[in-house]
């Protein structure tokens, strides 16, 4: 018994070894786990920060206690300062960090391991193998930093080095190759912060430069206070052509951004602009004294336009060079050539006189755009050189909005929608060419349903055909075909002219029948018929619809680019349209067309007026918007839609006859 009692006391006593002992290995791998845990969220906090370039938040990871090497000294603030500085100049964004490992050395010692790749100023740069140890520095796990955390090459005497070639912008052509943004030379004037002084001597110095330039000096103040500027940077202020000696002022020569046609084209091609701090986030290939397209065909072509920059990016040490980061060729940027014709562009402009209005020319039979005017409009060579605040304030307090395209802007087409009416009644035989209304008087209601409302024409014509009333204008007649045709009829009819699937640059309003779409409503669908209602179509919109009249049917979508064919739609059959054409030059051709003074010896044209009433109460005066259509009845080899605001059609009509004389 003695014996059995004194194994059994032994397994006892082994056991209880067994389960102290895994006990122990339990903590010790628990204790382990939890250490690498710790290691592991210092690396990831310190990367992240890295990807983000937020310094600060990255300098809470680094062991400040050992910011000093063989060849640096750094407190934490200048660490920070050196990597803001670093990768600022060579225009780190975009930056991603993969392969992280943390490898244990020592129990207070671990080895983090990463790669890099960001976007610089000259492309994509991969930088593998940033090393360096995570150590226990007060109970807390903290990486050691050495300038090598800014690119593996880099020792403390290193600096980066950037080499950058910009490259040559391209230029915007019309479609003979005539400029309407080129390139050109310009002496600019610019400051240079550590040279302006200190106290009043800087304050009389700005005042000076101020005064000299047209610009405030609260203006100065904010270039020189961008993030990108040091004492000896030059910070541009605008384009000069005299170079006045002035303290804290130099000058250099520059290529610069030029629009020979300015004000014809302005809200089209748009201007170019210095790049800001914002559009350097957005576009890390860029660099400070680089100019990006700030509005128009200038912002929306800027990629094609802008070309690559090129140049070498390396690491030296004290003017040796000790590595090369990137190295990249500039490329130049592409001409992009528009359907645009130049010189009726300006001619167009021309006889808008400073009105507000539009112009729209294009090519019926292939949808190229040959104008988009609008006035009154603004010179985009003010901004390019840096316009002054007086400038800016006189275009933007300008009760006429000069910034506003009117070309895209949505408006009631007026009496010109009547040939739309016109082609969809016959399509689906509500009318013939030769259907008759008899209609007595000025003022037309249906019944009593439409109360006090009434239809109103101008001409009080006892019977109208539909060539008559189209050349007389008659509100009544198309009211009344749109009611006989009725709602459902006219709106599958519209539908296609109004739901244009364009592909132009542009910003556009989008065109609208009515507000929800529908014409549930006698009145709303009768006002439609003749332009009015709430039907809203831009001048260019109004150009692609009334295209198909032009083109036997076929709808033709505009284009922009010469190099680009637009495609068609059928939206009336070729006979429907072919009638209605041949109606509107008898507008013209007529004594008592509304277009008449429109006539040119030897040469058919086809147009269509229309004064859009913008009345809040029928019976009252109110403002007006006047409307013409014109094209070449003989040759198809133009169609224009002019607008001018606070104007009849009679202004408009005579404002363009010259224009369209010039046509030919």
């Amino acid at each position: 018994m003695k014996k059995k009692t004194i194994i059994m006391s032994l397994i006892g006593l082994i056991a209880v070894i067994g389960i102290a002992g895994g006990g122990f290995f339990y903590y010790r791998w628990h204790q382990q786990q939890a250490e690498l845990a710790a290691v592991k969220t210092t690396a990831k906090a310190y990367t992240s920060a890295f990807q983000k370039r937020n310094y600060t938040q990255m300098i809470k990871s680094i062991d400040t206690t050992h910011l000093t090497g063989k060849d640096y000294k750094y407190t934490p603030n200048q660490v920070i300062a050196r990597n803001e500085a670093v990768f600022t100049r060579v225009g780190a964004s975009q930056i991603k960090i993969n392969g992280v490992t943390v490898t244990k050395k020592s129990d207070t010692n671990y080895r983090l391991h990463f790669n890099v790749v960001m976007q610089t100023a000259l492309g994509e740069l991969n930088m593998p193998n940033y090393e360096t140890a995570i150590r226990l520095v007060n109970n807390h796990w903290r990486v050691v930093w050495s300038p090598a955390m800014l690119f593996p090459q880099m020792t403390g005497k290193s600096t980066v080095q950037l080499s950058r070639i910009t490259p040559k912008r391209g230029e915007i052509l019309d479609r003979n190759g005539d400029p309407l943004a080129e390139n050109g030379g310009a002496n600019e004037a610019g400051m240079v912060r550590g040279k302006l002084g200190t106290g009043q001597t800087r304050t009389d110095n700005l005042n000076k430069i101020s005064t000299t330039f047209g610009v405030s000096v609260a203006d100065l103040e904010k270039l020189l206070n961008q993030s990108w500027v040091t004492d000896d940077n030059f910070v541009p202020i605008k384009t000069v052509t005299n170079q006045t000696a002035l303290t804290g002022v130099a000058y250099q020569a520059v290529t610069r951004r030029s629009y020979p046609i300015g004000e014809a084209s302005a809200q089209l091609i748009g201007y170019v602009g210095a790049v800001t701090a914002e559009d350097l986030k957005k576009h890390p290939e860029l660099a400070v004294g680089d100019e990006i397209g700030k509005t128009g065909l200038e912002r929306y072509y800027n990629k094609e336009l802008q070309g690559q920059a090129g140049g070498d990016l390396t690491i030296n040490n004290n003017g040796i060079e000790a590595h090369s980061l990137i190295q990249r060729d500039a490329t130049d940027g592409h001409n992009v050539k528009l359907t645009i014709d130049r010189a009726k562009q300006v001619k167009a402009y021309q006889q808008l006189n400073g009105k507000k209005g539009s112009v729209v020319t294009m090519d019926p039979k292939n949808g190229q755009i040959l104008t988009l005017v609008s006035s009154p409009s603004y010179d985009p060579n003010k901004f390019v050189a840096g316009i002054s605040q007086s400038d800016y304030n006189q275009y933007a307090n300008n009760a006429d909005h000069p910034f506003v395209s009117r070309f895209a802007q949505g408006y009631a087409p007026g009496s010109t929608f009547k040939m739309i009416t016109a082609g969809i009644a016959l399509d689906n035989g509500t009318i013939t060419p030769n259907t008759t209304r008899t209609i007595a008087g000025l003022k037309w209601r249906k019944d009593s349903s439409w109360g006090s409302y009434q239809v109103t024409r101008v001409e009080n014509v006892a019977t109208e055909n539909m060539t008559q009333a189209l050349v007389h204008s008659d509100n009544i007649w198309f009211a009344q075909t749109a009611l006989q045709m009725g709602s459902a009829a006219f709106l599958k009819g519209v539908t296609p002219f109004v739901n244009q699937k364009d592909d132009l640059p542009l910003t556009m309003t989008k065109a609208q029948i009515s507000n929800d779409g529908k014409l549930s409503r006698e009145v709303l669908l009768a006002d439609t018929a003749y332009g009015q209602g709430q039907l809203l179509l831009s001048p260019v919109q109004q150009a692609v619809a009334y295209s198909a009249i032009a083109d036997g049917g076929k709808m033709q979508l505009p284009t922009l680019l010469l190099s680009k064919t637009a495609g068609q739609t059928t939206v009336l059959k070729e006979n429907s349209a072919a009638a209605v054409k041949t109606a509107l030059t008898q507008v013209v051709s007529d004594p008592a067309g509304t277009a008449h003074s429109l006539q040119i010896s030897g040469h058919t044209i086809a147009a269509k007026t229309g004064t859009a009433e913008l009345k809040a109460t029928q019976d009252t005066n109110g403002p007006t918007n006047g409307f013409l259509m014109a094209l070449d009845a003989d040759n198809n080899s133009y169609l224009m839609v002019a607008m001018m605001e606070d104007a009849g059609s009679d202004t408009v009509v005579n404002a363009m006859k010259p224009y369209v004389a010039s046509l030919y």
